[in-house]
């Protein structure tokens, strides 16, 4: 599968809102339920144009023949204590999955973190989502700890592993 990894651009707003709806529709493990996504353009708009203007944060977009189909996004702080760590989540449409797209998107993730002196990356997983699990293990992430009953999905309370990796 080609695929192509980049930063995301104020015009992708559109693509990008119809890529997180899909996403959290078809996702069992995602903060949102189905149909609860569901920004308005000026949300939508204004969140993107934070994420693009701002120097500690990243939203990187695997794309597909022209289309979205995966995200990355990552958070840093500006306080001295917590500036070398970032925090990031992402998702692949979940027909695209398991076709290389989840690394190119964390190596987009720790190239960034590398160029801003990011010592520190950090994602929580739910464990029963496997494959994901063993993806950022590959990825060279340690299970660090775990939340308790962190998501309430379907009657049902679930557990997120907090997963880092040190990149120097």
């Amino acid at each position: 599968m080609v695929h192509q990894i980049r930063e995301i651009g104020i015009n992708d707003v559109d693509p990008f809102v119809k890529l997180l709806t899909t996403i959290y529709d078809e996702s069992d493990y995602l903060i949102y339920n189905p149909g609860e996504y569901a920004p308005s353009n000026n949300d939508a708009l204004s969140n993107l144009e934070h994420y693009i203007t701002s120097p500690f944060n990243a939203i990187y977009i695997a794309e597909n023949n022209g289309e979205l189909v995966g995200f990355a996004i990552v958070t840093t702080e500006n306080f001295e204590r917590t500036r070398h760590e970032a925090h990031f989540s992402m998702g692949v449409i979940r027909h695209y999955r398991e076709k290389g797209l989840g690394q190119s998107l964390i190596n987009s993730v720790d190239a960034w973190c590398l160029n801003h002196n990011i010592r520190r990356i950090e994602a929580t997983v739910v464990p029963e989502n496997t494959t994901a699990v063993e993806l950022f293990k590959t990825a060279g992430y340690q299970i660090e700890g775990e939340l308790r009953d962190k998501l309430y999905i379907d009657g049902r309370y679930y557990n997120k592993y907090v997963m880092a990796k040190l990149l120097f």
